[in-house]
């Protein structure tokens, strides 16, 4: 099979709807022929084999931009360099569109129908709304009205939760029948092999320095649990817009906190598996792969309950994990972290069932799930 995989957001791009394309392409790549459509960043540019999966990079992107606020231009300059790509694409199979953009889609279904190639669409969020607040007051309402129509272009559309399923039916009004499941996925063998002593008090956090993450509310709550707790420690793994802003609260506040720059993913799972929380404050994730690491980490998380969120698919409050209401998003940091510093048997269970949790999502798992739904949609 002849695949091409388009996506804005690839590593070195530190995204996880770039991460799932990437675990899934050099997967698929041991038996099957993987091109991959993306963006580059600093060295990383034109085209070359990694890991056996061919990647094609088209324009660069400044990772001390916002993706989401900063990245329309991008986006449109890429989509435009793909779809002049056209005649390379004639002889593929399929088409995996990841659905980070707007315009890549659109570009997509373009190459599609005139290649005759079937398109499947990888959904991490639906925004609706969300499109009126999240991007520049210019692309707003056509950020809306553009995504009214995007699932109504592809074949298949794979829904990485539960909560994207869903609001892909009830907000976006696409048929239950032409919606799957796949939930994005780790791989359980590098936890394995990564060995590491808990530290007590440690509470990590990693990913980008973006404003919806609300790592401010994280900084904030931590700099009132040192009051009780001065064995605490926060250590902010991870780059973007809102770092300089973050470092210099932490300054204002007195804080010692620990900022790392984006780590070689055995380091992150050694530091996770000294971490004793990791909190995730964002009010916006498709479904959150960090959760996931953390939990095969032996590390129990906090995330939030925030409308559209998909972090309600992995954690199940009080089982693996702890979940905070939106609106009472500091305090309820706050509340959480405190209860894993002074309840040793909860997050004892939490550790335990955590771990048990994520033995269904292992990369391989997730990719033949993939490759199914493939095969489906090529007969």
């Amino acid at each position: 099979m002849k695949i091409a995989m388009m996506t804005t957001w690839y590593p070195p791009i530190i995204v996880g709807s770039g991460n799932r394309f990437y675990e899934i392409a050099r997967r698929l790549s041991r038996k099957h022929e993987v091109h991959v459509y993306t963006v580059g960043m600093g060295d990383y540019f034109g085209e070359e084999i990694i890991n056996g999966v061919h990647v094609h990079r088209f324009c660069k992107f400044n990772p001390s931009k916002s993706i989401e606020m900063g990245s329309f231009l991008l986006n449109l300059k890429f989509s435009l360099h793909v779809l002049k790509s056209t005649h390379r694409l004639k002889d593929f199979d399929i088409i995996d569109c990841n659905i980070v953009s707007k315009t890549l889609p659109y570009v997509s279904y373009i190459i599609s129908k005139f290649t005759d190639i079937p398109l499947i669409e990888t959904w991490h969020e639906v925004w609706h709304k969300q499109n009126l607040t999240r991007y520049n007051p210019v692309m707003a309402f056509p950020g809306f009205f553009m995504e009214l129509f995007i699932p109504k272009l592809s074949d298949v559309n794979i829904a990485v939760s539960e909560t994207t399923k869903r609001r892909l039916i009830d907000l976006l009004k696409v048929d239950p029948e032409n919606v799957v499941v796949i939930p994005n996925g780790i791989d359980l063998r590098v936890f394995k092999q990564v060995s590491a002593k808990k530290k007590y008090g440690r509470i990590l956090y990693a990913g980008r320095l973006e404003s919806h993450k609300r790592v401010d509310v994280l900084i904030k709550a931590f700099g009132r649990l040192r009051k009780k707790f001065p064995e605490t420690e926060l250590v902010v793994v991870g780059t973007g817009p809102e770092r300089t802003y973050l470092k210099r609260l932490s300054s204002n506040l007195n804080l010692n906190v620990k900022f790392l720059d984006p780590l070689p993913y055995k380091k992150l799972v050694e530091l996770m598996k000294t971490s004793w929380i990791f909190v995730l404050p964002s009010i916006m994730e498709g479904q959150g792969i960090v959760l996931l690491e953390a939990m095969a980490a032996g590390t129990p998380p906090i995330a939030v309950k925030a409308e559209g969120s998909g972090v309600v698919d992995i954690i199940r409050d009080g089982y693996n994990g702890l979940l905070v209401l939106e609106k009472e998003l500091e305090e309820g940091i706050e509340r959480a972290i405190e209860r894993m510093l002074v309840d040793e048997d909860l997050h004892t269970s939490l550790r335990r069932k955590g771990i048990n949790f994520v033995k269904s999502y292992d990369w391989d798992k997730i990719v033949a799930k993939v490759l199914e739904v493939y095969e489906k949609v090529i007969k």
